[in-house]
C-alpha cells in the first residue's frame, strides 16, 4: 500500500472515530436538550473558571463565525447557560460566561463527560492500533523491519551525510 493510500486510511479511520463519538455523544446530549455544539461552548466556558471569554476568542474555541458563535451565545442565553457582557477592559468588546445554571448542568452532565472520556481513550487505542499498522506495512512494503537508527529507504538520500 502507497503512503499516500495509507495517509488517506488513516485520515478516513480518524474520520469514522471522530463521527461515532459524536453520534455517541449527541444520543446522550439530547436527553438535556443540548446539542454537541452547545456543549462544547459550554465545556470551553467551563474551562476559564469563572473567568468571562471574549466572544472572539469564544468563537475560535467552537471553531465558529462571529456571527455564528453569537447565535449560540444567544440559544444559550435563552435558557441563562450563559451570560453576555460588555468587555471591563475595552467597552467595545462582548465577553461571555457560564452562569450558575450552566455549571450545575455540566455537573449533571459528569457521567456523561466520563463516558465520552473513556470512548475517546478507546477509539484513541483504536486509532494507535491503526496508525501502527500502517506503519508495519510501511515497513514491510520497504524492505522489512529495520533498527531504529536506520534510515527508511525513501529518506536515505536526504541525510546530510549522503549530499
Amino acid at each position: 500500500m502507497a503512503d499516500d493510500e495509507l495517509s488517506t486510511s488513516a485520515w478516513r479511520e480518524l474520520q469514522s472515530l471522530c463521527a461515532q463519538v459524536d453520534r455517541a455523544l449527541a444520543a446522550e446530549l439530547h436527553r438535556f436538550q443540548l446539542s454537541v455544539q452547545e456543549y462544547q461552548a459550554l465545556d470551553h466556558l467551563h474551562t476559564h473558571r469563572g473567568r468571562a471569554v471574549r466572544v472572539q476568542d469564544f468563537a475560535d474555541a467552537v471553531r465558529l463565525s462571529h456571527s455564528g458563535a453569537t447565535r449560540l451565545i444567544t440559544r444559550l442565553e435563552r435558557r441563562e447557560l450563559v451570560a453576555r457582557r460588555l468587555c471591563a477592559t475595552d467597552r467595545r468588546g462582548i465577553e461571555v460566561e457560564l452562569t450558575t445554571a450552566g455549571a450545575e448542568l455540566l455537573g449533571r452532565l459528569q457521567p456523561v463527560r466520563a463516558a465520552l472520556a473513556g470512548a475517546l481513550s478507546e477509539a484513541g487505542a483504536r486509532l494507535a492500533d491503526s496508525a501502527l499498522a500502517c506503519v508495519l506495512r510501511t515497513a514491510r512494503a520497504d524492505g522489512g523491519p529495520r533498527t531504529p537508527h536506520q534510515a527508511p529507504p525513501s529518506t536515505a538520500a536526504l541525510r546530510p551525510d549522503r549530499v
